[in-house]
């Protein structure tokens, strides 16, 4: 007999680490493919809209999966862990282009060039 999720750790406890995993995903997937993700702002925008979208559908996927056998699981992995992916996601992306467009960490340190005085 499988244990139900509340028998052995709180739904609170789980989703807490749910979410702190879904950060981390995240932040793995920004720092191993930094090519990735949208150019400009617009398109960035649209996508955390897109992604806070999802997570104000994600209760009525919930009520449908935990309906299925096992279905609490289906609906923290199956739902809730990739909604929550997708927002960090969209967030991180955001701030790249974000910290990018100010002169930022822009890939190998941009910003303002200060000249140095030549020494004899």
């Amino acid at each position: 007999m499988i244990p139900k999720i509340g028998d052995v750790i709180s739904v609170p406890a789980f989703l807490s680490g749910e979410l702190v995993a879904a950060a981390v995903l995240a932040l793995w997937v920004i720092s191993r493919w930094p090519k990735l993700g949208p150019r400009s702002l617009r398109s960035a925008v649209a996508g955390l809209a897109v992604g806070f979208a999802i997570l104000q559908f994600l209760p009525f996927g919930v009520d449908l999966t935990i309906r299925l056998p096992h279905g609490a699981y289906a609906a923290l992995f199956g739902c809730a862990l990739p909604s929550f992916f997708g927002v960090f996601l969209a967030a991180g992306w955001m701030m790249r282009l974000l910290a990018g467009a100010f002169g930022g960490s822009g890939g190998g340190g941009g910003g303002h060039r200060v000249p140095v005085p030549v020494r004899s």
